[in-house]
């Protein structure tokens, strides 16, 4: 396993200065970032793919080919979605849904191969109800099973959907194709706005799920990820108000020993 950690100013200036240690640094794919992280250290893509938008078709999988083999990026992600005006209480446009998600799905596992696509459940929460379908674990798991494709769980996802839902992000991880596992995410979540987020610093709660997916990975109850994704810190409006070199300093070393015990 090798840990990922989120690309940030701050990351670079402490990876820069000897004070820090990650094995990848996540990146989107903005050339302009790709270039200014890989004097730093290897380069893992995470993609801003969705499946179930109708807009799969459209995306240039070879730029995304190109990408993918020159860094360290070992299969391509996609999120699995509904558009906002689907009714997740309506049982044709479920139908309907399943249908559209196997076909974008499959565009991307015929170019690039079974095992290097990774499927990514998206947070569920009340204030967005039509995402609800695609997080139901059971829809979810049955999606990536008929695709062939891999698992990429993110654990604040499962906690914001089971909290959702009022059921326990245990159990709905459990429900999930484990086996099939291949990355994991972990950021802190925290009430902002009377909405549960995520891509804060890592609280005990956040902590003790990351301990207990780390004993199912290390006593092979899971697969075991290539990559572990620490998602805190960024650039722009939406991350940089919440990248604080301390929690970097703090949090990123004890991960890494964590993965690499």
């Amino acid at each position: 396993m090798k840990l990922a950690v989120n690309y940030s100013n701050a990351l670079i200036r402490l990876i820069r200065e000897n004070q820090l240690k990650v094995d990848l640094i996540k990146c989107p794919d903005w050339e302009g970032m790709l270039k200014e992280a890989a004097p730093f250290g290897e380069i893992t893509i995470h993609y801003d793919l969705d499946a179930g938008l109708g807009i799969t078709p459209s995306v240039d999988f070879s730029r995304i080919l190109k990408l993918k083999e020159c860094t360290a990026t070992p299969h391509v992600n996609t999120h699995l979605v509904t558009p906002r005006n689907h009714d997740p209480e309506n049982a044709q446009e479920i139908i309907t849904i399943n249908k559209l998600w196997r076909r974008e799905i499959s565009l991307m596992v015929n170019f690039f191969g079974e095992e290097s696509v990774a499927l990514e459940h998206f947070p569920y929460t009340h204030n967005m109800p039509n995402i609800r379908t695609a997080a139901d674990e059971n829809i979810f798991s049955q999606v990536i099973q008929d695709s062939n494709c891999m698992l990429l769980l993110d654990l604040a996802h499962a906690r914001i959907t089971a909290n959702s839902l009022g059921k326990d992000v245990r159990d709905y991880i459990q429900a999930l194709p484990l086996d099939r596992l291949v990355e994991l995410h972990i950021t802190g979540i925290r009430n902002y706005g009377g909405i549960l987020t995520d891509h804060f610093g890592l609280s005990a709660e956040d902590w003790q799920l990351f301990e207990w997916a780390m004993i199912n990975i290390k006593n092979r109850t899971w697969r075991k990820p290539e990559i572990v994704a620490f998602e805190y810190g960024g650039v722009g409006s939406v991350f940089a108000w919440r990248t604080n070199e301390q929690v970097l300093r703090e949090q990123v070393p004890r991960l890494y020993n964590m993965v690499h015990d």
